[in-house]
């Protein structure tokens, strides 16, 4: 049987854990800094310390407990049904062998200080082991494209700044500065936090200027931020949106729509372009963020009239993203960028297979892309399909030599007031019919060629 009490939050301990190290066999404590094992004379025990700062800290330390046989002992920080990443790890291997006795709560030791006497309701309470990133050197996208070294984040984020949080047995400053610079990232500096050690010691600070502590275990205590205040994580700017289109929200606003709206977006998506052109990162920052004002004022409109809402979206892109990534989140195997691309192309077929008409290999080439970008769409798209296109050059132009030939077309029609834009547009939708037809006769490109291509015309 594996025993698990909590030491509580000081150096007094619970009511009967001296009773159980006494009686146990084998003590095992999760961290030998706590101030409560002094009291604990001619009583030997084995401390995890050395794995706290490890990934995979909590399944390491339940490893160990099940390797044991016959009775034993774990002692934890705090109460054990709260916040301890290690309990839940040793429990979920064999619950049968289990036994928890509870601890103090660990708000016990701060609630006068702190100015309550009792947690709220929606408090956030974690281990500051789930801020340990895990590791993999596995290539990331930054080992084909940076020369910075590559940062591990903690994905999903462990707490959020709309409520409180209680972060527990930190204990050494690795852990600390695991939690710090995840809080950092998330939290505005101004946010004020305390640092908790035993015996109701409370040291108010804040996010920004908050230092590693030197003394541990401590506990960390950070106040819910009002929404607005939110400004790091995707809770705040929705909060933002619901206000604008809400009650009581902006008149200018409430009289958009999603079609009046349609412009805007094209725009902040072109200025985001611009300032990726310009490697300007401070405008970069900006334009991104209009690019996804736009696209949560649109799912905040159609949640309100009863379409669909943001949670739609986020589902929607993940599981479509999951789907077609089986190299990533299966088994499946994809050693370059040609492989991707077959599984990815092998798998949107399969999404279609439930349509009755063939669908087209030009589908998702938007008809609003500007003409030149919606020709190499096409074009890319057609040569997917393995659809032959004769008559080009078999030197391949330089970009000098080709901007300039564009550039002569683009003079020519101005110089005789013709629209080159329309009439590209034109041959893109001439060009997509005659595709299409070939493609509702067998259901593939394959082996076509530019002559049946024109002959296709006819019947477009």
């Amino acid at each position: 049987m594996i025993t698990i009490a909590g030491l509580g939050s000081t150096a007094q301990l619970p009511a009967g854990v001296a009773a159980l190290v006494q009686s146990a066999p084998l003590v095992y404590v999760r961290t030998a800094t706590h101030p409560a094992l002094t009291a604990l004379v001619d009583v030997q025990w084995i401390a995890f310390d050395t794995l706290l700062d490890e990934p995979d800290a909590a399944t390491h330390i339940a490893a160990a407990l099940h390797a044991t046989t016959g009775d034993v002992l774990y002692l934890v920080p705090g109460h054990p049904r709260i916040a301890d990443a290690t309990v839940a790890a040793v429990v979920g291997i064999a619950p049968q062998r289990c036994r928890i006795v509870a601890g103090n709560h660990p708000i016990d030791a701060y609630a006068d200080e702190l100015g309550f006497h009792g947690a709220a309701a929606n408090a956030q309470w974690c281990d500051a082991l789930v801020f340990v990133p895990q590791q993999d050197n596995r290539a990331r996208w930054s080992t084909f494209h940076t020369t910075e070294q590559y940062s591990p984040r903690v994905v999903p984020m462990p707490v959020r700044p709309h409520a409180e949080a209680w972060i527990c047995n930190i204990t050494s400053g690795s852990l600390a500065g695991h939690v710090l610079a995840h809080l950092r990232s998330c939290y505005r500096p101004t946010v004020r936090c305390a640092l908790l050690r035993g015996e109701g010691s409370v040291e108010w600070s804040t996010v920004g200027s908050v230092q590693t502590p030197s003394v541990y275990p401590v506990t960390m205590y950070v106040e819910a931020t009002d929404p607005l205040e939110n400004a790091r994580t995707p809770d705040g700017i929705a909060y933002v949106i619901e206000r604008l289109l809400g009650p009581g929200g902006c008149p200018w606003d409430h009289e958009q729509t999603p079609q009046s709206l349609r412009r805007t977006l094209l725009e902040e998506a072109y200025e985001a372009i611009d300032a990726l052109d310009r490697a300007d990162d401070t405008s970069l920052v900006e334009e991104l963020g209009d690019v996804l004002l736009n696209i949560l004022m649109q799912a905040e409109m159609a949640r309100q009239a009863g379409r669909f809402g943001m949670e739609d979206v986020y589902a929607a892109v993940t599981t479509k993203f999951v789907r077609r990534h089986p190299h990533v989140f299966d088994d499946v195997s994809a050693d370059d960028s040609e492989a991707v691309l077959k599984h990815w192309y092998a798998i949107k077929a399969t999404e279609s297979q439930g349509s009755h008409a063939p669908k087209s290999p030009l589908a998702g080439v938007p008809l609003a892309l500007p003409a030149l970008t919606a020709t190499s769409a096409l074009i890319n798209k057609s040569k997917r399909y393995g659809m032959l296109l004769h008559g080009m050059a078999d030197t391949a132009p330089t970009e000098a030599d080709l901007g300039e030939q564009l550039f002569a077309i683009a003079v020519r029609a101005a110089y005789h007031n013709l629209d080159a834009e329309a009439a590209l547009r034109d041959i893109n939708s001439r060009y997509r019919r005659r595709v299409d037809a070939l493609y509702s006769r067998d259901a593939h490109l394959n082996g076509q060629t530019q002559e049946l291509w024109r002959d296709a015309d006819s019947n477009a």
